[in-house]
């Protein structure tokens, strides 16, 4: 599933959207004392942005580049 078709079953995502939870989910240093909770959380939440960031460049680059 890491090849550029299964992207393109995707909505489209717009730079709204991304800047939207960037702003809302940023990213964040921990310290040692913060629970793996807390560390599993974000990152989980940090893993969706990533992937939604991902997705848009691929969808971005795709239009761009159609013949």
């Amino acid at each position: 599933m890491n090849d550029s078709s299964s992207y393109t079953q995707m909505p489209p995502i717009s730079a709204a959207l991304i800047k939207s939870l960037e702003e809302r989910y940023p990213s964040q240093d921990f310290t040692p004392s913060k629970g793996v909770r807390d560390l599993d959380f974000h990152y989980g939440q940090r893993s969706v942005v990533n992937f939604l960031k991902h997705t848009y460049s691929i969808q971005n680059e795709n239009i761009l580049t159609k013949d």
